[in-house]
């Protein structure tokens, strides 16, 4: 969890793209819309999109205009929820789960697994922080602040 992958990554960056899609009214975005607009390989974005519809954060619409639209509002999606679905953040960090802790030798006299500890409960707390609709409003923010 403290170091958020690419994957991660990429995928909220995609449910950003759709976010402000949401906020201008458009229903859906393309693939090739979201790979455009964020930079991100397609074939690579395809499979994410994949995995966030199978996490319920997006809806695909069929046929020869669909696209990928978000399966609730912006304010309703957390940024957690997509680096949770992403990669399960605290599988990484073996000490601090009971299933894991027993492959470390030096756990019961291990001090550092409490700074590990405190790290990724700000960074949770940080993640969960933010929804896609706060990312939107500062987005718009800093557009009237820079004119």
């Amino acid at each position: 969890m403290l170091d958020l992958s690419t994957k991660s990554a990429y995928a909220t960056r995609a449910v950003y793209e759709l976010s402000r899609a949401w906020n201008r009214g458009v229903s859906k975005l393309t693939l090739k819309e979201i790979v455009e607009k964020q930079d991100v390989p397609l074939d690579y974005m395809e499979k994410l999109l994949f995995q966030l519809k199978k996490g319920g954060i997006v809806i695909t619409i069929r046929g020869k205009n669909g696209g990928y639209a978000l399966s609730k509002s912006p304010a309703e999606i957390k940024i957690s929820d997509i680096t949770t679905l992403m990669e399960n953040p605290v599988k990484r960090l073996n000490c601090l789960t009971k299933e894991n802790y027993k492959k470390c030798d030096i756990f019961d006299y291990c001090m550092i697994k409490y700074v590990w500890n405190d790290a990724y409960i700000a960074m949770t707390k940080a993640l969960s922080k933010y929804t896609f609709q706060d990312l939107v409003d500062m987005e718009s923010k800093y557009a009237t602040l820079k004119s």
